[in-house]
C-alpha cells in the first residue's frame, strides 16, 4: 500500500511540476532497451506486478517529461518494487530482457548442458517443472518428487521452489474433501530448507540462462510467503481432522533422517546413479560410456552385503517358470534401498539384458530409494495408515519413473549342469538328465464290457490292469543358450536359473547353487553370496 500511494503521489506531482526537466543519464541496465511510445505513468501504480515493473523499466530507459520530472520519487519507488523483487539495480536489465521477450510472453527455458551435474539452477527448475521431458513425444515424463531428488546431491534452491510449486498445486488437484497430505509431508522438508535470499542471489548468479527467464521465476515467487503461510493453516487443518495426517509427516521427517544418516552418504553410487539419470535424458553415447562395469559393480556391492540364507529354499518351480525363483527373490531385492539404488543404474544402463528386465519388472512396482523423498514414500506406503472416515482414502502422488519396462511377466529356469559347450558369444548348457518315474500298468488285458462309443461309431472295452510297474520318463528339458560372459560359472554339476532378455537370443545368468542339493545360492546377478 506504501508503494502506491507514493506512486500516487508521483502521478499528482507529474500533473504539477513546475520546472522544466533536468535530463538525466539513462541507467547502464538499460542497454538493449527497446520501448515504444512514452510510459503510461498510470501503470505504476498497477497491483498487476508485471505491468508495473515494465512501466518503471520503460519510465527510466525512455522517460516522458513528465517521467523526467518525478524522477526522483518514481526511482524511489522503482527502489522498492527492487527490494520487492529481491533485485539489485544491476537486475534490472532482466526487466529489459524480459519486456523485450513481449513481456515474458516469449520467454523459453533451455537447458544449458546436457549432464545433469553442470546443471545450473534454472536448469533444475526447468528439469522439474518438465518431468525431465525429453521432447519428441515419447513419452519420457518422471514425476516432480524423483526428478527432486535425482538432483538432490546439487539441488539449488530455485530448483526447490519448483519441487515446492508442484506440491502447493497438489492441494486443488485431487477431487476429494480428503487433503493431499502425502504430498505435503513429502515436501514439507524443501519448505524448511527454502531460502528466498539465497533463491535470489542464485537466479543473478546463472549465467547460463537470459534475464527474461530469471524474471519470470521472480515474479512466481513474489507471492510465496503468503501461499505458504495458507499452506501451513491446511496442513494444521488436516492434522485436527485425522492423526494419520500428521502420522505422514512423523514417517516422512524420519525418513529423510534415515537417508542422510545411510544412502545418502553413498557418495559413489549416487554419482553412478545421477549418471544414467543425465544419459537416459539426454540421449548422450558419451555418458553412457563405460557404464556396464560401473552399474555392474554396484549392483554386485550391494547384493552381495546380503547373507546367503535370505534366499533359502527359493527355486524354480519346473513347470511354473514364472511362479519360480525370479518370482519370489525379485521382490526381496528391490525392497532393500541400496540394491534398489544400484539397480535403478544397472536397469538405465543396459535396459535390453535379461538382467535389467528382472530388476526393472520388480523395481517398477516401488517407489524406490533414489532420495530423500522417494524413501520417504517408501516408508510411509509400509506404515500401516488408516483413516477413521470409511468414505474417504489417502490420495497417494502419481509416480513415473525413468525405468519403466513394457512386456509381460518375468520368469526364470534352469537345471543342473551336465555340460557346457561355448561358441562365440554363446554358452549352449546341457543339464543333467531329469527322469520322472511313475507307477503305471506294464499288462493289462481287454473284457468283453463297453466302456464308451466314440462320436464316430467306433467302440472301446474295458481294460483290466494284469500287473503294475515303475515306468521311467526322460523329462530333460533341452539344451539352454547363455551368454559366453557367464561360461567361467557354468561348471558341471552346478545348479542355474536364467533369464532371457525382453528382445531374445541368449539369456542371463540369474542365481547359481554349488550344487543340486544345497538350498542356498553361491552367486546372485552377479555378485558372490555367504
Amino acid at each position: 500500500m506504501r508503494t502506491q500511494l507514493t506512486v500516487a503521489a508521483v502521478l499528482v506531482g507529474a500533473l504539477t511540476f513546475a520546472s522544466p526537466p533536468v535530463a538525466a543519464a539513462e541507467p547502464a541496465w538499460c542497454k538493449g532497451a527497446s520501448f515504444d511510445g512514452e510510459p503510461d505513468l498510470r501503470d505504476l501504480s498497477s497491483k498487476d506486478a508485471e505491468r508495473a515493473v515494465a512501466t518503471f523499466a520503460h519510465a527510466a530507459c525512455a522517460p516522458s517529461p513528465e517521467a523526467s520530472a518525478n524522477r526522483a520519487e518514481i526511482e524511489k519507488s522503482r527502489a522498492a518494487w527492487g527490494k520487492r523483487l529481491g533485485m539489485t539495480d544491476a537486475d534490472w536489465a532482466d526487466v529489459v530482457a524480459w519486456v523485450n521477450a513481449n513481456e515474458g510472453r516469449n520467454t523459453r527455458l533451455t537447458y544449458s548442458t546436457k549432464d545433469l551435474s553442470q546443471f545450473t539452477p534454472l536448469d533444475h527448475y526447468k528439469a522439474i517443472v518438465d518431468g525431465f521431458d525429453r521432447g519428441g513425444g515419447n513419452g519420457a515424463y518422471v514425476d516432480p518428487i524423483y526428478v527432486a531428488d535425482a538432483l538432490d546431491q546439487g539441488l539449488s534452491h530455485v530448483g526447490r521452489f519448483a519441487y515446492i510449486e508442484a506440491c502447493l498445486k497438489a492441494e486443488t488437484s485431487v477431487a476429494s474433501s480428503a487433503p493431499p497430505a502425502a504430498t505435503w509431508a513429502l515436501c514439507q522438508g524443501d519448505i524448511e530448507a527454502f531460502d528466498l535470499a539465497k533463491f535470489h542471489e542464485e537466479l543473478r548468479a546463472d549465467g547460463a540462462h537470459a534475464g527474461d527467464g530469471k524474471m519470470m521465476l521472480r515474479f512466481k515467487a513474489m507471492d510465496l510467503k503468503q501461499r505458504l503461510d495458507e499452506h501451513a493453516r491446511r496442513v494444521q487443518a488436516a492434522w485436527k481432522l485425522d492423526p494419520v495426517y500428521k502420522q505422514m509427516f512423523d514417517v516422512a521427517a524420519a525418513a529423510r533422517g534415515e537417508w542422510a544418516a545411510g544412502l545418502g552418504k553413498h557418495t559413489k553410487l549416487l554419482e553412478l546413479v545421477r549418471r544414467m539419470n543425465s544419459a537416459w535424458w539426454s540421449g548422450s553415447r558419451k555418458q553412457y560410456e563405460g557404464c556396464e562395469a560401473a552399474t555392474a559393480a554396484a549392483l554386485e556391492e550391494a547384493v552381495g552385503k546380503l547373507p546367503a540364507t535370505t534366499w533359502k529354499k527359493m527355486k524354480d518351480e519346473r513347470f511354473d517358470p514364472f511362479g519360480g525363483f525370479a518370482k519370489t527373490a525379485g521382490p526381496v531385492l528391490v525392497a532393500v534401498p541400496e540394491i534398489n539404488l544400484a539397480a535403478e543404474a544397472y536397469v538405465l544402463c543396459r535396459p535390453k539384458t535379461g538382467t535389467a528386465d528382472f530388476l526393472a519388472y520388480n523395481a517398477q512396482d516401488t517407489v524406490g530409494y533414489r532420495g530423500p523423498r522417494t524413501m520417504a514414500f517408501s516408508r510411509m506406503l509400509t506404515e500401516k495408515l488408516t483413516l477413521d472416515d470409511l468414505t474417504e482414502k489417502i490420495h497417494w502422488p502419481e509416480t513415473e519413473r525413468p525405468y519403466r519396462r513394457s512386456g509381460g511377466v518375468v520368469g526364470s529356469a534352469g537345471g543342473v549342469i551336465a555340460k557346457t559347450k561355448v561358441e562365440g558369444d554363446v554358452a549352449t548348457v546341457t543339464l543333467e538328465r531329469f527322469i520322472v518315474k511313475r507307477k503305471e500298468c506294464v499288462q493289462s488285458h481287454q473284457t468283453n464290457r463297453i466302456s464308451r462309443i466314440l462320436p464316430d461309431g467306433t467302440i472301446e472295452y474295458e481294460r483290466v490292469c494284469d500287473k503294475t510297474g515303475i515306468v521311467e520318463y526322460d523329462q530333460t528339458w533341452g539344451d539352454f543358450q547363455i551368454k559366453a560372459v557367464y561360461a567361467p560359472l557354468l561348471k558341471k554339476g552346478v545348479k542355474f536359473s536364467a533369464v532371457q532378455s525382453p528382445e531374445g537370443g541368449p539369456a542371463d545368468l540369474l542365481v547359481l547353487w554349488p550344487n543340486k542339493k544345497t538350498e542356498e545360492p553361491s552367486w546372485l546377478v552377479g555378485a558372490k553370496v555367504k
